[in-house]
């Protein structure tokens, strides 16, 4: 006799009649025995039946042979103590066709030792880990809800309404195609959607469901981690199913009163830490949620748990945020033994009210809320409507890049590939072609980033003139692909082409041509040629103004970059006079009380413009604030959070804070790996950063790891930039320069400017540096006539690209005059003492300091040219 207990068993439950019985059968029944409280054997039919129905309030899985198994289930299944069933081959001759007509059969084996992995504990725990369950509420306010809620909302309204232009027959292929691949070793999963393929309805989506076959794994799964890719193949299933839980729920609701059901489940220790931290605060399951009235079911699901929940859910059907549906009430589940269940749709959200320990498992109270953080919503909806479209794919791309979620994109991009339906509207597929190719620049590859764009124009051009305005964005794009690669001639026409096409249209987009121009002038910035960059962005000026009102915050960028321009050409009225319409031109931006991303962005800019003045703590200030309002509506690993950082790290360090600096640096670096593609340049440029820092800190070893780690980041690129590459191999000279390393220094200036050599003009502007810090390793080493070589090479690029009365020429012309002092060329060093003395006092008084230190060094030139007259 089975002793009776106040908890619901679950009993494993062996039924077989052969008489002979190898030692693998009685090895699986012994180590079954050991993963079950309670284990019985029979040998007799009527014994194990009668054992079955004696006992109202246990819980079996049966194993039984293939052979008994085709008499006995077609009498007990309905039992409701039957929870799974599990059959072995005794007899290989016997087809099995006959298990697909019974829900409850969950596995067929011909191997004990496999049979018996069913059942271990990790198993079991893995199995209902499958409900995920997200915790909503930040940890410095429980009322505020986690940006992944609304990551997991968008997904979701993405997939059920975004149909517009989808095939109700393709999605379905769509789904039976990629389930056929995914089930490929399992005839049992292969005859279930074989017949899912010829009998389905969305009526019966809901029993569908409840059979626990291959699909509701699948799509449990999906939902719990979650997967976009396999999301958006299982959504014929997913929308039919919802669909039918919205409509039974609205005839069900009027005559509900509240409730409480129940849910067993197993977490991990860590997950019940965070359940205790968050008593009051949210938490959601994404997946479909299956809940019973019967607080002992819900018990027998802890059963193998090590760390098991139980969810007391209290319900109220006025709440119609979330739906749900009584399936006791749905009379095509089945006779009146059919478990009574609630079963909820995706994404529904409880307030966490009380977590207590029971005997061995946890205790939760939660509630059904409707409950929401206004700003993320608010946030939420101005995202919905940038993503918005009338395909789900195209939609879940713009989703993937509002967000910065690129981890699944390479997956997307090979599903497209396999879309018939996509490939034949031609609109859609050029939209989805350009998407990937703004995604994969994003993420730094820009080879396949080129290939989707070239292709997206191509399929454009198929149906659009060359010329038309709506080609622009793809002809930005593509110079904007250039433009990374430093093609600049390239990315300049594609640039300009864009441009072309909006100015000719008949009605022209004003932000579009802003912002082409805007490329135009950066571009020419970026290559030196700033008359060129001068023009066109104050023509970016002239039509903001214009257009935008003298108020727009993004007039104060652009005054700002005129003024850096006017600096570098020793404009110094010009520019102090755009920096003053710069700082003038800062309002608040009323969009932003909205749209916490247009308040990030405009602390940002208001950072931005006060570091420009070196105003390092008003800087500070506006970056921190920009990255509190970042984290409460952008994911973890989002590159906007990156780049903040970044600037919070390049403040401390441009004071000298190496400290404070370091950590923000790291944690650019940690989002930028997990967000970017894996030979993205942007690590590359963290790398020197953070070696920057630590050689702030004289901590050589590491700055000299991370140099290396720079240069190795950007060589993993498949066409790396040679001069980007250049200035990082540069960069570990400079480290060793600054621990007296010549020797080693010089190895790696030299070949910085080897490839500079070959990859950039001969004036260009940024080399001065360069030639002048070589100039002086080898000066160090006592090397006078090399350096020499440098420093000159250093005053030619100077004359050619500064200003004429820039101070740094003499400080090229003070090098110049020491060497040819330890050359004993005393008349070319007096030359360069007085040109530099000259140079100075293009801005400098008489009495500066740095004047008085020059002519003290022409004196110093000139008694040692006496005192050599005198001894030779």
């Amino acid at each position: 006799m089975l002793p009776k207990t106040n908890d619901t068993q679950l009993i494993c439950v062996w039924l077989d009649n052969q008489l002979l019985r190898s030692e693998e059968y009685l090895n699986a029944q012994e180590e079954l025995q050991t993963l079950f409280e309670t284990f019985q054997s029979f040998n007799n039919s009527d014994d194990c039946t009668d054992f079955i129905t004696e006992y109202s309030d246990i819980k079996i899985v049966l194993i039984i042979s293939n052979v008994l198994g085709k008499l006995i289930i077609p009498l007990i299944h309905s039992c409701k103590q039957i929870q799974s069933i599990y059959i072995f081959y005794s007899n290989k001759s016997i087809s099995d066709d006959w298990t697909n007509d019974f829900c409850k059969i969950k596995g067929i084996f011909n191997d004990f030792q496999l049979l018996c992995e069913e059942f271990k504990p990790h198993t079991i725990e893995s199995e209902e880990n499958l409900t995920g369950i997200s915790f909503l509420s930040c940890s410095d306010d429980i009322n505020r809800q986690d940006p992944s809620f609304m990551y997991f909302q968008l997904l979701k309204d993405i997939i059920f309404n975004d149909t517009l232009e989808e095939s109700e027959e393709e999605t379905k292929l769509n789904m039976i195609n990629y389930c056929q691949k995914a089930c490929a070793d399992s005839q049992i999963s292969l005859k279930i959607l074989d017949d899912f393929r010829k009998s389905f309805i969305p009526e019966l989506s809901i029993l569908w469901y409840t059979k626990e076959c291959f699909l509701f794994k699948m799509l449990n799964k999906a939902l719990w981690t979650p997967e976009p890719d396999v999301i958006y193949r299982l959504r014929y299933f997913l929308r039919h199913l919802h669909g039918q839980i919205s409509i039974y729920a609205q005839s069900q609701r009027d005559h509900l009163s509240k409730m409480i059901v129940y849910r067993g489940q197993s977490m991990s220790t860590n997950e019940i830490e965070k359940l205790k931290k968050n008593i009051g605060g949210f938490l959601s399951f994404n997946n479909f949620l299956s809940t019973s009235f019967n607080r002992r079911v819900a018990e027998t699901f802890l059963f193998g748990c090590p760390s098991g929940v139980l969810f007391e859910m209290e319900i109220d059907p006025t709440i119609q945020k979330f739906p749900f549906v009584n399936t006791k009430e749905l009379t095509y589940l089945g006779d009146s033994d059919f478990e009574q269940e609630l079963l909820f749709s995706i994404g529904s959200v409880f307030r966490i009210l009380k977590i207590e320990k029971q005997n061995h498992f946890y205790r939760v109270r939660l509630k059904l809320s409707d409950d929401v953080d206004e700003r993320l919503a608010n946030y939420a909806m101005i995202t919905r409507e940038e993503t918005r479209t009338t395909h789900s794919f195209l939609s879940l791309l713009k989703l993937m890049d509002e967000l910065g979620q690129y981890g699944s994109v390479d997956r997307f991009a090979q599903m497209l590939e396999d879309d018939i339906g996509i490939s034949l509207n031609l609109n859609l597929r050029g939209s989805i072609l350009h998407m990937f190719g703004i995604i994969y620049l994003k993420r730094g590859q820009y080879k396949d980033s080129l290939d989707y764009f070239d292709r997206s124009l191509n399929v454009y051009l198929t149906f659009l003139s060359a010329d038309s305005a709506k080609l622009s964005p793809t002809y930005a794009c593509i110079g904007s692909v250039h433009s990374r690669q430093s093609n600049y001639d390239k990315a300049l026409t594609f640039f300009q082409l864009a441009l072309d096409c909006q100015t000719n249209s008949v009605e022209p987009n004003i932000s579009s041509l802003i912002y082409y121009t805007q490329n135009i002038a950066h571009t020419y910035s970026s290559i030196g040629k700033n008359n060129e960059a001068l023009d066109y962005y104050k023509r970016v000026l002239q039509l903001q103004k214009q257009y935008l009102g003298d108020n727009d915050p993004s007039i104060a960028t652009t005054c700002s970059s005129i003024s850096t321009l006017c600096l570098r050409q020793g404009d110094f009225m010009d520019a102090l006079t755009y920096m003053m319409q710069s700082g003038s031109s800062r309002s608040n931006d009323h969009s932003a009380s909205l749209d916490p991303n247009a308040a990030a962005d405009s602390s940002i800019q208001s950072g931005n413009h006060a570091l420009s003045k070196e105003n390092y703590e008003e800087a500070l200030k506006h970056f921190q604030h920009a990255l509190e309002l970042q984290h409460q509506f952008l994911l973890p690993n989002h590159p906007s959070l990156s780049e903040t950082n970044h600037r919070i790290a390049k403040v401390y360090y441009k004071q000298n804070r190496f400290e404070e600096s370091l950590p923000f640096y790291l944690k650019t670096l940690e989002i930028e790996q997990n967000s970017l593609a894996n030979e993205h340049p942007s690590i590359a440029t963290t790398y020197r950063n953070i070696s920057k820092v630590y050689a702030g800190l004289k901590r050589w070893s590491d700055a000299e790891k991370y140099a290396f780690k720079a240069v190795e980041q950007l060589r993993k690129s498949s066409e790396p930039d040679q001069n980007t590459l250049a200035w990082l191999i540069f960069h570990v000279g400079s480290i060793y320069h600054q621990q007296h390393q010549y020797e080693k220094a010089l190895i790696h200036y030299e070949e910085a400017l080897q490839l500079h050599r070959l990859y950039s003009p001969d004036d260009d502007a940024s080399l001065a540096g360069a030639y002048h810090r070589t100039g002086d390793a080898y000066y160090q080493l006592n090397r006078y006539e090399t350096a020499l070589v440098h420093f000159q090479k250093t005053l030619d690029i100077e004359s050619k690209t500064l200003s004429d009365n820039a101070q740094t020429i003499a400080h090229t012309y003070s090098s110049l005059a020491a060497t040819y002092l330890h050359l004993r060329q005393y008349e070319d060093a007096l030359v360069a003492a007085d040109q530099a003395i000259h140079q100075l006092r293009k801005t400098l008084p008489e009495n500066h300091p740095e004047v008085v230190k020059l002519r003290d060094k022409s004196d110093a030139i000139k008694q040692r040219q006496q005192s050599d007259r005198f001894i030779y």
